[in-house]
């Protein structure tokens, strides 16, 4: 036997960092490409009043068309560099700088060429791009944006108020109005930082569930692995306890009668664990299903795989799937091959009845529900279920019990009930997907 699986270790520092970086790096593409759509836009109203034709607008068509076109061009760099595997994490702290860098040149030309009645860079709407990029570095999920994010933008800040300050004169109460701007600027820069940290922790704990999932998986599996082990070492012991019976019964009657008592007593046992080890299994195959994630599987494929198994071993049962079962999919927890063992005890459940009488007819049907529900039903004409179930002969009495809990897995409710003409019914209520 192997050692006992340690619990799961904690998420490291390394593994949290790389999972926050490709989840970073994936919504830095999105950013990229608004950014380039919001870059393009503004290239085409520039253009659009007359940016490029009349030259009260030629200063400031240097300074705008070269930064838009820059920002264009940055912005896919940035975006086509985030889609390799590798790519390096400084590509966030290059897409804070290019948002503080374009907020701050797109800011300029409102101080270098003022327009009548300018009331001051800090009593102008625009300003307002500095904080709200300050806001948006939160999202990039790294410290390290953030703080780069307010220092850019602090010093852009400064530069555009001092250089205000310098061309057009201090007639706007300059004094007051920096210092309000200043503070809320450090209450974005909190509210940015803040955003950050309660993401990580939200971040850091999914990802040690999704660890422990893993590891879950992982040990499930080697439980799987060893449950063979030790029955094929218990199928070993049951051969030798019947040879050393026969050995027994050729010897003295009353010797031999006690050891047989012992030896019965012993197989008895040896059985129990068999039968322990065969609910582990399920138990086992049932955890591993429901630890994967919820896919589409089609009722009709399931149904097929299934049936293959079913009908070699009874061949004399009449077994129909519907048109609209074929048609049906759901979305089960395991997928395609999860569905195909549920309706494989179903259907086998059927066939067997008490074991002592079975089905002579199944049919496996599927009806909407409505509000994207559908009921999958195995229907069949045997003896229908009794008030006190109890495991047919030579059952484990576990079958209907995984079937629930891959169903209840999967989001969905198993039903069962005795049809008035006689037989059982069973109805599985699951989510539709799309065939």
């Amino acid at each position: 036997m192997a050692e006992q699986a340690s619990p799961p270790a904690a998420l490291t520092g390394v593994q949290l960092d790389a999972l926050i970086t490709r989840e970073a790096l994936r919504g830095e593409r999105t950013a990229s490409i608004a950014r380039s759509v919001f870059c393009a836009a503004l290239l085409a109203r520039f253009v659009a009043l007359g940016g490029l034709t009349q030259p009260d607008f030629y200063p400031r068509s240097v300074i705008e068309v070269p930064l838009l076109l820059g920002a264009v061009v940055a912005s896919m760099y940035v975006w086509r560099s985030s889609r390799r595997i590798d790519a390096p994490s400084h590509l966030l702290l290059v897409s804070v700088g290019l948002d503080a860098l374009l907020c701050f040149v797109a800011l300029l030309p409102n101080v270098i060429w003022p327009w009548e009645g300018y009331p001051g860079i800090l009593q102008t709407p625009d300003i307002a791009a500095l904080l709200l990029t300050v806001v948006a570095s939160a999202f990039r999920l790294v410290r390290r944006a953030v703080l780069l994010a307010a220092a850019a933008n602090a010093l852009s800040a400064l530069a555009l108020i001092a250089l205000d300050f310098a061309l057009n004169g201090d007639h706007h109460g300059y004094w007051t109005t920096p210092s309000l701007f200043l503070l809320l600027l450090l209450a974005a820069v909190c509210a940015a930082l803040l955003v950050t940290t309660r993401t990580l922790r939200v971040v850091e704990a999914g990802a040690s569930a999704a660890l422990r999932a893993e590891r879950a998986q992982r040990n499930l599996s080697f439980v799987l692995h060893e449950h063979h082990d030790v029955k094929t070492s218990l199928s070993a012991a049951l051969i030798d306890t019947d040879l050393l019976r026969r050995e027994i019964a050729r010897g003295e009657a009353a010797r031999a009668e006690r050891m047989l008592r012992k030896l019965e007593q012993l197989r008895d046992s040896i059985e129990e664990v068999a039968s322990a080890m065969g609910h582990i299994r399920e138990r086992t195959t049932r955890e591993l299903d429901a630890l994967r994630a919820t896919a589409p599987a089609e009722i009709g494929e399931a149904a097929h795989g299934a049936l293959r198994a079913v009908q070699r071993r009874y061949q004399a049962v009449k077994i129909d799937v519907t048109g609209r079962a074929e048609r049906t999919a759901v979305l089960f927890a395991g997928g395609h091959d999860a569905l195909e063992r549920v309706l494989l005890n179903l259907l086998v459940n059927a066939c067997e009845g008490t074991g002592e009488r079975g089905a002579s007819s199944v049919t496996l049907d599927a009806r909407p529900l409505g509000g994207g529900r559908v009921a999958v039903e195995v229907k069949d004409d045997g003896p229908g279920f009794h008030d006190t179930p109890s495991p047919k002969p030579g059952g484990s009495g576990q079958g209907l019990g995984f079937v629930v809990g891959m169903v209840e897995s999967s989001g969905g409710l198993v039903l069962r009930a005795n049809l008035p003409q006689g037989g059982a019914k069973v109805t599985l209520e699951l989510l539709e997907a799309p065939v």
